[in-house]
């Protein structure tokens, strides 16, 4: 008989070692293949700022070498429609000129693959991206944005800044609008990349480059060079002011924010002081209010509190679920008032988180506290207040440009896990489409 031939299989020290080269190689390969990714990702946000900028110089180059945030009041009507000057401002409205988008094509190219958080508002926005116009006060919404422009680019100075990719290196709001810095105290590493080092510019030349904090940064090469160039189509140094900030100042539709957030009981401060009949600040405030509440899921609840040299709370004390007929009771109530009076919202404030307990606090106001201790004393109380942060804090801003807004609220609402909203007064604001 001939012998019969064994396979022979592993041995399980054979299989171990086999298992632990295998996991070695898929260590080593793993962050390369990661930073392949993310490689990529960087190569076509920067192809994304070459298109904005490309897009920007062809408008510049129509109409005498001005910007759409430099554009004459002659030409407004045109562009923008009457009175609509300040709109300019918003990155939203730019984008949303029929010249840009011709030359941008689609949405995505508004949107950084290292952006994620925005991937979905810009999906929206592209099913939607003929119908936005400025002139129907239909504008491209901020959320579906990761680029930021550049108030002083100018194409007449080639080393001027025209946008970055959006983001903050740290998350100060009342910083954020700042590519290096022109105040002072300076902002220490204000406007960086999505992730450190991770973001891109395009400037006035054209040109396309990546980016890091030290480049952004008060002492860096962009900001530096940006702020150094001279000359041009605009008059005076060479602003490093964002139009458009990283989620903080962005001009919302207030009722939506109200709607959509967690949170299964929210309070309501709400200023009645005389600063807010400017714009019909307060008007504003009562209506996003009201319509926000016949929006509201009737398992939630919610409590009202006004506010200017004293408090006034919502009658029948405690709070009460969003009911058509609860709502419909409370709304004479809330409309009724009228702005006069100090900024102080301290009583307001107390009364809420001691006597109400919700978990969620909205404070709609436009800063100018004149309590005692200005805004450092609302700051320090709601902290005190609030020690482990379980209430969730968010601030509404009224004010007819974001740099207006008091930078305490955008504080307060980093300090206590909230967001700070900025609302434009001033003239119909614009509602984004989200």
């Amino acid at each position: 008989m001939k012998d019969q031939k064994h396979t022979r299989g592993f041995t399980l020290i054979e299989l171990l070692v086999t298992i632990c080269i295998i996991g070695m190689l898929t260590s080593l390969l793993l962050p390369v293949l990661s930073q392949s990714k993310v490689k990529s990702q960087r190569i076509q946000c920067l192809s994304n700022l070459t298109q904005i900028g490309r897009a920007l110089t062809m408008y510049g180059s129509d109409h005498g070498g001005r910007l759409p945030w430099q554009i004459l009041p002659s030409d407004q009507k045109v562009e923008l429609g009457t009175g609509w000057h300040d709109f300019t401002m918003e990155p939203g409205a730019v984008f949303s000129l029929p010249p840009l988008k011709t030359e941008i094509g689609k949405a995505s190219v508004l949107h950084s693959p290292l952006d994620p958080e925005r991937a979905a508002a810009n999906e929206k926005v592209a099913a939607k991206w003929n119908s936005f116009n400025p002139i129907t006060r239909n504008i491209i919404p901020m959320n579906a944005i990761s680029y930021l422009l550049a108030e002083g680019g100018d194409l007449g100075r080639s080393e001027t800044v025209l946008a970055t990719t959006r983001n903050l290196s740290k998350c100060d709001l009342a910083e954020a609008r700042w590519v290096g810095a022109d105040e002072n105290p300076i902002p220490r590493d204000a406007m960086a990349g999505l992730m450190k080092g991770k973001g891109n510019v395009v400037k006035a030349d054209g040109s396309s480059h990546f980016s890091t904090d030290s480049d952004l940064g008060p002492t860096g090469n962009f900001s530096r060079e940006h702020q150094i160039s001279s000359g041009g189509k605009t008059k005076g140094a060479a602003s490093t002011v964002m139009l458009g900030c990283c989620g903080g100042f962005e001009q919302v539709d207030i009722t939506k924010v109200f709607t959509t957030t967690n949170g299964n009981h929210h309070a309501f401060i709400i200023d009645k002081s005389g600063s807010m009949i400017i714009d019909n600040r307060l008007g504003l405030a009562q209506k996003a209010l009201v319509d926000s509440l016949y929006e509201m899921s009737p398992r939630k609840k919610f409590h009202i509190h006004f506010f200017a040299g004293g408090s006034e709370a919502m009658p029948g004390g405690g709070s009460r679920y969003a009911f058509p007929w609860e709502i419909d009771e409370i709304k004479p109530w809330v409309l009724e008032k009228r702005p006069g009076g100090m900024t102080n919202p301290l009583g307001a404030i107390r009364e809420t988180f001691e006597d109400i307990n919700p978990d969620t606090v909205w404070i709609l106001t436009d800063g100018m506290f004149n309590c005692r201790g200005g805004g450092r004393a609302v700051r320090n109380l709601i902290s005190t207040l609030n020690p482990d942060r379980s209430v969730k804090v968010n601030t509404v801003g009224f004010h007819r440009r974001p740099e207006g807004v008091d930078s305490v609220l955008g504080q307060i609402a980093q300090d206590n896990n909230g967001t700070f909203y900025f609302s434009r007064s001033g003239g119909r604001p614009p509602t984004p489409q989200r």
